[in-house]
């Protein structure tokens, strides 16, 4: 997914910049983090997450775009307001879990959804297989966005529903 940042036009006339995340995003992807409520953090990483270590820095903004695909959407001043990735499976050749986040102030707006589609045809024509996706049962948001991109679910546990989508 390597590239310039094309534009991004939702419903109603939001626009936004939608390019590879990038490693020198780190401070962009904290001041991010720091923009979401702490419920939004929990339903991002299914627990508790008050802040972002050195190594989850790391790991969310220095991917290879292969394997660990991420993208980011920035507002007209270049702030980053939503991330969508998807990362492979370790020793699963062909399936990847997908994760979204979106900063609060833009909920509802369509631009997770936006993500999802452009994250589901990147791994599509990369050869992914299967595309999985975790959220809390509580998190109807989320639910209905992994529904809308053609996700079924497939079992629940421990407050978790675990999605999958067949490429």
């Amino acid at each position: 997914m390597a590239g310039a940042a094309h534009l991004l036009t939702l419903p109603g006339g939001p626009r936004f910049g939608v390019r590879p995340i990038a490693a020198d995003d780190k401070p962009g992807l904290l001041d991010f983090f720091k923009g979401m409520s702490a419920e939004s953090r929990r339903r991002r990483f299914l627990s508790p997450k008050p802040k972002l270590s050195t190594s989850d820095l790391r790991f969310l903004t220095e991917v290879d775009q292969r394997d660990h695909v991420a993208i980011v959407a920035v507002d007209p001043a270049g702030k980053i307001v939503a991330v969508g990735r998807y990362s492979a499976w370790a020793g699963a050749p062909g399936r990847a879990e997908i994760a979204f986040a979106v900063v609060d102030a833009l909920h509802g707006l369509g631009l997770g959804r936006a993500l999802g589609q452009q994250l589901v045809g990147h791994a599509r024509a990369a050869g992914v297989h299967t595309l999985t996706g975790s959220t809390l049962n509580e998190n109807r948001p989320a639910r209905a966005l992994l529904a809308s991109l053609g996700f079924r679910p497939l079992r629940s546990s421990h407050g978790v529903v675990e999605y999958e989508l067949e490429l």
